[in-house]
């Protein structure tokens, strides 16, 4: 009994002692207590460091750390990914958002479990909701013809990377800022095994052709996920979103998938008509909410 009040004295007093918060380096991570609930096992933390460096920290003379990237790879958002301390968070989350802000970030993000596990902390730290993603289900793959074709002529073409300019274009013009994509995140989604992407091009008045959306999916075995599908915005509404889904859908089919999934926001009451239209069912166990905190104001550029 002794020896565990004596235990919990110094641990209680641990936690108002002034702390010293440094980087965590790759050659430090044998330090450190990566148990099984942690993201990482040591090779792949070590490389995470090399990959970002300066966005992990940690106590000095302890194992208590925090581990942070970029989220999506976009250069001006930031994630924390994992947190490992009893009673220094408060140190090291201020510390990462201090570096954070130096660098010029704009928005720093959750990682899902990070905010599951710690959800009243980082309520107190000023972290609120950005989003509610909500996921959709179609168990099967059949799709009713369209009645109308698009009023525009558009042709789709599977994409190559040599293209991927043009992508980012589109991309970028379909979506709002939160979810653009950045060149390094299609580089890396379309190097991905299982990825589909289709470019829906049409003719220019003046000769060539433009991007006017696209999809993206990756198969699964018989198990199909649209990742992307976007729009430019002088064409939405015009069942230009329409007609990818259902040829997407068929390509899925084509390939063996028996079933498809995707997610979307829950303020994007149009997508979700959309894909409710073609047999999508909402799976509201499987709905989450992207949490996150500004470094700048949300119209600085």
């Amino acid at each position: 009994m002794f020896d565990q009040l004596r235990q919990r004295f110094f641990s209680e007093a641990g936690k108002n002692k002034p702390v010293r918060v440094e980087p965590l380096l790759p050659n430090q991570v044998g330090e450190l207590n990566l148990n099984w609930t942690s993201h990482f096992n040591t090779p792949a933390l070590r490389e995470h460091l090399e990959e970002f460096p300066g966005l992990s920290l940690r106590v000095s003379g302890h194992s208590d750390y925090i581990v942070g990237d970029n989220w999506r790879r976009r250069p001006e958002i930031g994630q924390v990914t994992e947190t490992r301390t009893r009673y220094q968070r408060t140190a090291l989350l201020e510390s990462l958002l201090s570096e954070l802000t130096r660098r010029g970030y704009r928005l720093v993000i959750l990682g899902h479990d990070e905010y599951t596990d710690h959800s009243e902390f980082y309520a107190d730290a000023g972290f609120e909701e950005m989003e509610r993603i909500v996921y959709y289900e179609k168990p099967d793959t059949l799709i009713e013809p369209l009645t109308e074709p698009p009023p525009v002529k558009m042709e789709l073409y599977r994409h190559s990377p040599a293209q991927v300019k043009a992508l980012l274009a589109a991309d970028n013009a379909a979506f709002p800022w939160l979810w653009w994509n950045s060149r390094d995140e299609l580089d890396y989604y379309q190097a991905q095994d299982g990825v589909n992407i289709y470019v829906a091009y049409r003719e220019k008045a003046e000769g060539g052709r433009e991007p006017v959306g696209y999809f993206g999916f990756t198969l699964y075995d018989r198990w199909a996920h649209l990742d992307r599908l976007a729009v430019i915005p002088g064409l939405q509404g015009q069942r230009v979103g329409a007609y990818q889904l259902g040829y997407a859908i068929a390509l899925m089919e084509q390939k063996g998938a028996k079933r498809v999934t995707l997610s979307t926001q829950l303020n994007n009451t149009k997508s979700q008509a959309l894909y409710e239209g073609f047999g999508f069912q909402r799976v509201k166990s499987l709905e989450y909410n992207l949490v996150g905190k500004w470094l700048q104001n949300p119209g600085q550029g």
